[in-house]
């Protein structure tokens, strides 16, 4: 194979390793009027959206209004990110998904120009245990809103807001759209960082990563130009 020939394969190949994950964007809010116990006054909370890659990338993106586009959405809740809870979509054949209103997109930059106007869930105890999961709450999660219109979590048994009024749905206090790779049900306690205020556009800009495998085979590529140039230098 000719250098030219593999140095295309390599581009290639990050390209589409680029576009397997998913992403998410992430918005950080205060804590107020909680009733739940182990919800604490005053500190932060986030609520990660992740978002389809569709097979594209986060430059010139858009994603509907549409629970396919939303797959999954973690709620993490004080300083110490020790009260979880997630819910994924994929596979769930429920009759009471999650709403989606508007949209959001980005530019060619993978800066977010627009967010969705909204999404929420109600009645979340009908959604199957092995897609949603829970840390730190004895109560069951019964609903969640992520809009400027609404109180923002509530279990069973009480609630908490968000002084701004809910979660505002302003690409200034979201993220840029990064990819995501995690589980999106590990519980695992993260601490939430400091953004008071958040700065626009605060997330960092994506950058393609390539997987295990992926470089693998980047690693035998650029092995092999290696091998033949210092075999042609030798020769």
């Amino acid at each position: 194979m000719k250098t030219k020939h593999i140095t295309a394969a390599i581009l290639a190949l990050a390209a589409s390793a680029a576009q397997a994950d998913p992403f998410a964007i992430t918005y950080t809010g205060t804590i107020a009027n909680s009733t739940i116990p182990e919800v604490h006054n005053g500190e932060r909370y986030t609520v990660t959206l992740v978002l389809n890659d569709d097979g594209d990338s986060a430059n010139s993106a858009e994603w509907q209004s549409s629970p396919e586009e939303v797959p999954c959405v973690i709620w993490r809740m004080n300083n110490a990110g020790n009260v979880v809870f997630a819910q994924a979509w994929e596979g769930l054949a429920a009759p009471n998904p999650i709403d989606v209103m508007g949209r959001t997109a980005t530019n060619a930059a993978g800066q977010l120009t627009e967010v969705f106007n909204g999404v929420r869930h109600e009645n979340v105890p009908a959604v199957p245990g092995s897609h949603k999961a829970q840390a730190g709450l004895a109560a069951p999660v019964n609903t969640w809103f992520a809009n400027g219109a609404n109180g923002v979590f509530s279990t069973t048994s009480a609630s908490f807001d968000d002084p701004a009024g809910g979660v505002q749905m302003t690409p200034a206090r979201w993220t840029n759209p990064v990819p995501f790779t995690g589980n999106c049900l590990d519980t695992t306690a993260v601490p939430i960082p400091p953004i008071t205020p958040p700065s626009p556009g605060s997330g960092a800009t994506p950058v393609p990563t390539l997987g295990h495998a992926a470089l693998a085979l980047l690693g035998a590529l650029v092995g092999g130009v290696g091998l033949r140039m210092r075999r042609r230098d030798n020769s």
